[in-house]
């Protein structure tokens, strides 16, 4: 009997310690959230943009065959530096040099033409002076005649013998006249001649240099597909292969692609950081040279280039480099980005009103890693502009709830 009242006194005892104190708290509210609080603050804030690069020379061209013909010489490998107009392969077109030569003595037919015709020139300029002279003779020798008729002393036949000589040597000189305007007009078809001779001639000439395989600037040859003996034929397959490529490498282009949501912040040609993870040296600063302006409607990013002469030449086409843009947004409202309610879509922070936390709604703008820039809260129902007297819970986030007392501990 008396254990059984033993359990029973142990058993109440255990039921009195399970149950709920209120402490000293008769409405059996829970303990007040201490967290640290804060307004929004003019803070002055940066944008970081990092983007991937790649490195390309200035200038990279593929040479190409313009005639058909055999490969008669190579005179670069890759690797190899050129110059300018110096010849990396040689074709041999042997019909090609012949019709040269025909051209030529064409041209030299044609000029010749041209000398024939002013020697024509001349001598009809001649037989103008001459029949000229001859008209005069008759002329006078009509005036003598007719006054011999007059008075008698030779018949009318003979006057008349005497006009017909002077009509002959008139008619003498237009027909010298003829031969002039003739001769001269051989000239200028002579020299039309010339003309389209050489034309011809520099036509084929052209063509002729073409067999020459030569470098459109300084540079290195980054490609060789070709080797002696072999046959090209431009338009065999419809478009003539690449026989070298030559890569410009005295100055480079450091091209990026900035995605559409940072690309508002690149204006003008802002300041670069390009980074190597090769060459850690080979970090420099340089300017932005120029943009595409318009973004790529398939990828949504905008082309920027940077122009480099690296002098230390340990960049190199083809190579991986970072940029990065740090941009100045001057001073904004901010807040810490503890202040912000992880998850909360939409962003939210613990707003205190009248010491209690307040879940409210915010738009933000801007990050720079540990601030965010806050536009707005959402008031009751409205949006309002930050005024940065707003009390916001900045640290102890996880002890805060809707409607929860504040032990503010200002910062």
């Amino acid at each position: 009997m008396i254990h059984r009242k033993l359990l029973f006194l142990v058993a109440v005892a255990m039921l009195a310690g399970c149950r709920p104190s209120n402490g000293g708290n008769p409405q059996g509210k829970g303990p007040e959230a201490a967290a640290t609080t804060g307004v929004p603050k003019k803070t002055p804030m940066r944008r970081v943009i990092e983007q991937p690069a790649t490195v390309e020379a200035f200038e990279e061209t593929p040479l190409v065959a313009r005639i058909p013909g055999y490969v008669d010489k190579v005179e670069k490998d890759i690797g190899d530096e050129v110059k300018r107009g110096n010849i990396l392969a040689e074709l041999s077109v042997p019909e090609l040099i012949k019709e040269q030569a025909q051209k030529a003595a064409l041209v030299k037919q044609a000029k010749a033409e041209v000398e024939l015709a002013k020697a024509q020139k001349g001598e009809a300029e001649a037989g103008i002076v001459r029949a000229d002279a001859n008209r005069r003779r008759w002329e006078l020798e009509c005036e003598r005649v007719a006054g011999l008729l007059k008075d008698k002393v030779v018949q009318q036949q003979i006057y008349d013998e005497t006009v017909s000589q002077f009509e002959s040597a008139k008619a003498a000189k237009l027909e010298a006249v003829a031969k002039l305007a003739k001769a001269k007009a051989d000239i200028d078809v002579a020299g039309a001649r010339v003309e389209v001779a050489q034309a011809e001639a520099d036509r084929v000439k052209a063509l002729a240099e073409y067999r020459f395989i030569v470098a459109p600037f300084d540079g290195v040859v980054t490609r060789r597909n070709v080797h002696t003996g072999h046959f090209l034929q431009p338009n065999a397959s419809g478009s003539p292969g690449v026989l070298f490529v030559v890569a410009r490498t005295d100055k480079l282009r450091i091209s990026a692609d900035i995605p559409e949501t940072e690309a508002g912040y690149l204006s003008g040609h802002p300041m670069a950081k390009v980074h190597s993870p090769i060459f850690r040296d080979a970090s420099f600063e340089a300017k932005v040279t120029r943009t595409s302006w318009t973004l790529d409607t398939r990828s949504r990013t905008l082309r920027i280039e940077i122009h480099h002469t690296d002098k230390s030449a340990k960049l190199r086409p083809g190579m991986f480099v970072n940029v990065t843009f740090t941009i100045d947004l001057g001073e904004r409202n901010a807040l810490p980005m503890s202040a912000i309610i992880p998850q909360s879509d939409p962003p939210a922070c613990w707003r205190v009103v009248g010491g209690k936390a307040v879940r409210t709604p915010l738009k933000l703008g801007v990050r720079d890693g540990q601030n965010v820039e806050v536009l707005q809260m959402q008031k009751g129902t409205t949006w309002e502009a930050v005024t940065g007297t707003e009390e916001v819970v900045l640290t102890g986030l996880g002890a805060v709830s809707d409607g929860k007392e504040v032990n503010m501990q200002k910062k």
